[in-house]
């Protein structure tokens, strides 16, 4: 058999099938590297600026730039005035009541869904959806003790980044070792079979005779 043509997931279903087969997957897969660079470069640069420069935080910049932003459409607007030229090309930003609608409504469901598996949880109807919830807050608890929020989700873009794309390249790979581990756990298993079975046929033996 080749393994480099054999899939971790099945032979039907490709990785870039898993994670949604859209733009999404595209980049986390790097088939769109431009794209991909730029948001792992992104990502990276936003980390070191605002987790390494001392007192420089993401409010603090989103704030300055958006001062910067606003001073130079406004000194732009002031000066078109008194020179009698066309204002600054700002678009027209208005979201539609629509879009207010179907947000509303996706939020909406969101919380009603989260209310109701509380209800269920507090009042013991979904013993398997508490073990689900518990694991997870138990597993966010753990992770939050080694990191902070900030360096959690930059190191989980960053495994999105880089990780999918890495596991694409190397699933064949991946396929043959775990072919041959499971070869070896599967002889272990009849040679502790056997064993046990010649165990107690000479234990039975040893009964006989005395």
């Amino acid at each position: 058999m080749d393994y480099r043509s054999r899939r971790l997931f099945g032979d039907q279903r490709s990785l870039h099938d898993l994670l949604g087969g859209g733009t999404v997957a595209d980049v986390m897969l790097w088939r769109r590297k431009e794209v991909a660079v730029g948001l792992l470069a992104a990502v990276v640069a936003s980390w070191t600026l605002f987790y390494c420069v001392p007192g420089y935080t993401l409010l603090s910049f989103v704030s300055q730039m958006l001062m910067i932003l606003l001073t130079v459409l406004f000194v732009w607007a002031k000066a078109a005035q008194l020179l009698n030229r066309a204002p600054p090309p700002v678009p027209l930003m208005k979201i539609s009541e629509e879009s207010m609608s179907k947000a509303a409504e996706i939020v909406g469901n969101f919380m009603n869904k989260m209310l109701q598996d509380f209800e269920n949880i507090a009042l013991g109807k979904d013993s398997s959806l508490f073990y689900k919830v518990a694991l997870v807050l138990l597993l966010t608890s753990l992770v939050g003790r080694l990191t902070d929020l900030v360096n959690l989700v930059y190191t989980s873009l960053v495994i999105a980044l880089t990780m999918p794309a890495l596991l694409e390249k190397t699933e064949g790979h991946i396929a043959r070792f775990l072919n041959k581990a499971s070869i070896y756990i599967q002889a272990c298993e009849r040679a502790c079979k056997e064993y046990k079975y010649y165990m107690k046929n000479m234990i039975a033996e040893k009964k006989k005779l005395y």
